[in-house]
């Protein structure tokens, strides 16, 4: 007579049979996973490529061309021999040019009142010409800045550096009156441009006229 197996040995049997039915399809998965990568390296061989390890874009570094974004214009030169070197005990340093109001006055380096009773002076800023907010101030006297008031928005005057040889031209795009206190006509630009202020007294000298030019 067949011996029949145990309970314990029927359950034995079962448990190893359930076994073998996860076994069989995770070495399939890891066969493929193989296959696949052995592909992929053989692949990348063959084309010579490579692939970082390293994906952080803050530490990939990229040729690319240099743009150039100063749009500041190349400077006209002009000729500049007729201007004096010196008016008094003060150096000439340019020249103001306001053909509308027939103003055509040096530009002196220092502001003080001597060098007012001469001609228009540097009161603030840089050089002539260069970017930023250079500003001029003249008494008004007939011969000096009287005919300012004249002056309108989208008229323009020349300004000549001496020591560079360079003129520009420059547009009105504000005209204001303003206390003697109140500085806000020296502020430079926010942009990168040139920029000039040109600054008298009214009438009576109690406010001051000013007008603000840039760059054409």
């Amino acid at each position: 007579m067949e011996k029949q197996p145990s309970h314990k040995g029927k359950r034995f049997a079962e448990e190893k049979s359930n076994k073998n039915k996860f076994l069989i399809p995770i070495l399939i998965l890891v066969a493929i996973i193989v296959i696949v990568g052995i592909c992929i390296w053989l692949n990348c061989k063959k084309n010579n490529e490579y692939i970082p390890t390293n994906t952080d874009e803050t530490n990939t570094i990229v040729d690319e061309p240099i743009t150039e974004t100063n749009t500041v214009k190349e400077l006209e030169k002009v000729d500049v021999s007729e201007l004096p070197n010196k008016m008094g005990n003060y150096k000439v340093i340019g020249e103001l040019v306001i053909d509308k109001i027939d103003v055509k006055k040096n530009i002196l380096e220092k502001t003080d009142d001597a060098s007012l009773n001469l001609s228009v002076t540097k009161f603030y800023g840089g050089d002539i010409n260069e970017i930023g907010n250079f500003c001029i101030t003249g008494h008004n006297y007939k011969n000096l800045l009287k005919r300012l008031k004249e002056l309108e928005v989208g008229d323009t005057f020349d300004l000549i550096n001496k020591e560079t040889q360079t003129k520009v031209t420059y547009k009105i795009y504000d005209i204001y009156t303003c206390n003697p206190d109140d500085i806000k006509c020296l502020y430079p630009p926010e942009e990168e441009v040139r920029e000039v202020t040109l600054i008298t007294c009214n009438p009576g000298g109690v406010t001051r006229l000013i007008c603000k030019a840039r760059e054409i």
